[in-house]
């Protein structure tokens, strides 16, 4: 087993996804002002998202099964705050943009979802010299994996005045 490999694959994914830049707070160009519907929307869906975990429940590390076990967590664990989040009444103005950010949600959860069994499987396969040596590269592509879709969450996170809601950042 590559114990170290994977330590190190985890601590990698561990700080990509918490890099985070400060996050939006309500107020601001959506009217989420004041006791606006906007603003009582945004405050919702922030105490049901704010400090989101990548995944909620704790997890052995070391097999394919112990990654595929995380990963069916991390769809899950999303899956769960989004659920409370479709929940609350979006206003007239942000229910298409509401929609898409949720929709970008459950994306990124199976995007890392995806990316957590990839690295595992990435890491396991470098049985040589050579492919351990292409393991920081090849790792580095993997943990930026969700960057693109990140970005255009980040983007809809900030009209709305909302945090992400995956634990992924």
């Amino acid at each position: 087993m590559h114990t170290l490999p994977i330590v190190i694959g985890t601590a990698l994914v561990t700080s990509a996804l918490a890099a985070t830049p400060g996050r939006a707070t309500p107020g601001g160009s959506l009217g989420a002002t004041g006791n606006s519907p906007a603003a009582a929307y945004s405050v919702a869906v922030t105490q049901i998202c704010a400090g989101a975990l990548l995944f909620d429940s704790t997890h052995e590390m070391g097999t394919r099964s112990d990654a595929l076990a995380i990963a069916d967590d991390i769809r899950a664990s999303t899956a769960r705050r989004l659920d409370r989040v479709t929940t609350v009444s979006a206003p007239p103005e942000l229910q298409d943009i509401s929609s898409r950010w949720i929709d970008s949600q459950r994306k990124l959860a199976a995007l890392y979802a995806r990316t957590w069994v990839r690295i595992y499987d990435t890491i396991d396969a470098a049985h040589t010299p050579p492919q351990r040596a292409a393991l920081p590269k090849r790792l580095e592509k993997l943990v930026h994996a969700p960057d693109a879709l990140k970005l255009t969450a980040r983007h809809l996170e900030l009209k709305l005045h909302v945090p992400d809601c995956t634990g992924g950042g």
